[in-house]
């Protein structure tokens, strides 16, 4: 009769598993990768609650939900606009008392009036200050008003909501998963801006555009809605 195998318990040899390093040309998906270290995407998703095929998609491909790149920055501690293009801070600004605080006039603008000679001139500005602009948005530089031409449901954004936003500079590199103000056949719309999968070929969705043959011209990226950052 052949004796069974019994494993030592009290063994000191532990056979470890070598986690395969993530490979990956996503620029979002390095930054994921390099923040997380030694930990893997099953840590990720438990502390998310995005599954992990999901999160291993984003690496590849970038992160397609506004709500979802919140929860992983924070989970990685780090900020959106570091996950999403690399910006770096140079210091981290908590919220301060109100009378030692910095201010900032945020120029609000509509939406009906930008063309192709840009945005007209501001309908009113208001005073914001500049810590909770930081904390919220994660910068506090060259940021406007517009309310939301188009409703979207994704982001649980209605028309008319105000919106906080970044002009977008000619021959800027769009960021796929992100969000712009785009003008088109003389209106504006907001979109999720996407690559078409395995190339590098810029586009919007079509049930974005009406027809994916328009034309469309980036105006600004959306960073956050009124109090609450995308």
């Amino acid at each position: 009769m052949v004796s069974p195998k019994v494993r030592n318990e009290n063994s000191d040899i532990v056979k470890r598993r070598r986690r395969q390093p993530v490979q990956t040309e996503n620029p979002v998906g390095k930054r994921v990768v390099t923040l997380l270290g030694d930990r893997d995407f099953g840590w990720l998703a438990a502390k998310t609650g995005i599954p992990a095929s999901t999160l291993s998609d984003y690496v590849q491909r970038g992160i397609s939900r506004a709500d979802n790149a919140v929860k992983i920055a924070r989970a990685l501690e780090t900020t959106v606009e570091f996950l999403i293009d690399g910006r770096v801070a140079t210091a981290k600004v908590g919220l301060v008392d109100a009378n030692d605080a910095d201010w900032v006039e945020v120029p609000e603008y509509s939406t009906y009036e930008i063309d192709e000679r840009g945005k007209l001139a501001p309908i009113t500005t208001t005073l914001m200050r500049k810590d909770w602009l930081y904390s919220s948005l994660g910068d506090t530089s060259g940021i406007w008003m517009a309310r939301s031409p188009t409703r979207s449901d994704p982001l649980g954004i209605e028309i008319g909501a105000m919106l906080f936003c970044k002009d977008y500079q000619p021959g800027e590199r769009l960021i796929h998963g992100a969000y712009y103000l785009f003008r088109i056949n003389g209106g504006v719309i907001m979109a999720r801006f996407s690559l078409r999968d395995g190339s590098d070929e810029e586009t919007v969705t079509a049930r974005d555009l009406g027809r994916e043959e328009d034309q469309y011209i980036a105006v600004a990226r959306v960073i956050g809605e009124y109090a609450r950052p995308l």
